[in-house]
């Protein structure tokens, strides 16, 4: 009877694994199936985006004289450029190895955070929201393609945030060789015990969890900083400016250092 009970035991346990190996099995296509569909949505993407690059650029060329229809043919270039780099972020996500493989092009960082402040032009007039850039910085890097997300991140978040009538500060200064840009704004109020987790992916502060947002602006900001060897923190500045609408307004910075 024993050697019965433990066959019976044995028989379930065999058919459990059968049952496993076919589900593996599935899941092994369905994943694949994403995958495929994944990398041909990507492929497309970045077809689209050249032709929106190639486009632009030629429009900017032939709108010279025309300011205002010149600026927003050179918001679409420069928002083409932003999705490449976004593309090449979501590489690395998929397969961290592809840092191997990307390209770095010398850049400067001045330049960067102008290029964001053009692009963000737009939306920020919509917001009632000044983008300042205040000092010089000739310093250059070895910037990957994703480096263009740093900048429009960090300044995308100040104006999203920012009520109307305030500025988006960024500032450069040199120091022992190091170059530092501190972004400040002024926005929800953000706790001490907050700020540690501000970089976490998905984490909204108590005064932002009901504003639009997912929380990735700034983890976004710590993932390209790590890839290019440069520091990232926030700072908590001037505290209580002015409450509107049951939320309490505060400066806020964010201090990169390359």
């Amino acid at each position: 009877m024993r050697y019965d009970k433990q066959n019976r035991r044995l028989d379930r346990l065999q058919a459990e694994i059968e049952d496993l190996r076919m589900q593996n099995t599935r899941l092994v296509a369905e994943a694949q199936g994403i995958q495929a569909i994944l990398d041909s949505t990507l492929h497309e993407v970045r077809r689209f985006s050249a032709q929106l690059t190639k486009f632009s650029e030629r429009l900017s060329r032939e709108t010279e004289g025309q300011a205002q229809l010149n600026q927003t043919a050179l918001s679409v270039f420069y928002t083409a450029g932003m999705i490449s780099s976004r593309l090449a972020y979501t590489d690395i996500e998929l397969n961290p190895r592809a840092l191997e493989s990307q390209t770095t092009v010398r850049s400067g960082i001045y330049k960067k955070f102008d290029k964001a402040r053009r692009i963000l032009a737009e939306e920020a007039r919509d917001h009632g929201v000044t983008i300042r850039l205040e000092g010089e910085s000739r310093i250059e890097i070895d910037a990957l393609p994703v480096f263009e997300l740093l900048p429009f991140v960090l300044l995308e978040n100040g104006v999203k945030y920012s009520p109307r009538g305030q500025s988006v500060t960024v500032s450069f200064e040199t120091i022992r060789g190091c170059q530092f840009v501190t972004v400040t704004s002024v926005g929800p109020a953000v706790a001490d015990a907050e700020l540690p987790h501000l970089f976490e992916k998905g984490y909204r502060g108590a005064q932002t969890a009901s504003l639009p947002g997912e929380g990735l602006g700034l983890f976004l900001a710590k993932q390209v900083c790590r890839f290019h060897d440069a520091q990232i923190r926030a700072e908590i500045g001037r505290q209580n400016l002015y409450q509107m609408g049951g939320t309490s307004y505060s400066e806020f910075r964010i201090v990169l250092q390359f």
